[in-house]
């Protein structure tokens, strides 16, 4: 039995559901017979018979060569991610968690969660003289955090985001961070407002 890889070396694995399959046959001269079934939502038995069934066509003389083309489904599971925040002591906010999906945005998930992260002790990374927000762009730094837990759980941050958080090396923009880094699931632990600490 010859069986090739893909260019990713991926082979069947326990999990995988066999969507359709195609038979292409070369026969005598230059004809060629494809033949194609559908298995999606099939069971087991199902399945084996309808594989079978289409490579029962094998046993004529007049094929010279055969070859077999699965597509299947990969079910994955999406990681279990849970971010526990602590707030700065004078705000009298007890610890708090929140379950977020992989590939979310630190800083928006926060947001729309209601957390507070425009910290009023942040100096603007630009020079600028006011204060504020600067919208997600990495300039103002008002969305610092400081990552006691779980960094590995998020992106890996880019040269200017470690620029500008030399001083604090566990910090990070949340703007600049997405959670579910590598598709790893467990709990991230930050505190908010890192300057009121």
């Amino acid at each position: 039995m010859n069986q090739e890889l893909e260019e990713d070396g991926e082979t069947i694995m326990y999990g995988d559901t066999i969507v359709s399959a195609e038979l292409i046959m070369q026969q005598g001269g230059s004809a060629t017979d494809i033949r194609s079934i559908k298995t999606e939502c099939l069971g087991y038995d199902s399945t084996v018979e309808a594989l079978v069934g289409m490579m029962s066509s094998l046993g004529s003389s007049s094929i010279q060569e055969a070859s077999v083309i699965l597509v299947l489904k990969r079910l994955r599971r999406r990681p279990n991610l849970s971010v526990k925040l602590y707030y700065p002591p004078e705000q009298d906010l007890p610890p708090e968690t929140l379950q977020l999906q992989p590939g979310d945005n630190l800083r928006m998930a926060l947001l729309t969660r209601g957390v507070k992260l425009n910290d009023p002790l942040a100096q603007r990374y630009d020079g600028k003289s006011y204060s504020g927000n600067c919208g997600g762009g990495s300039l103002c730094r008002t969305c610092a955090v400081n990552v006691l837990r779980g960094a590995d759980l998020l992106s890996q941050p880019k040269d200017n985001e470690k620029k500008m958080m030399d001083d604090s090396p566990r910090w990070r923009l949340a703007c600049k961070s997405w959670v579910g880094y590598g598709m790893k699931e467990g709990e991230i632990v930050i505190q908010v407002n890192p300057r009121q600490w």
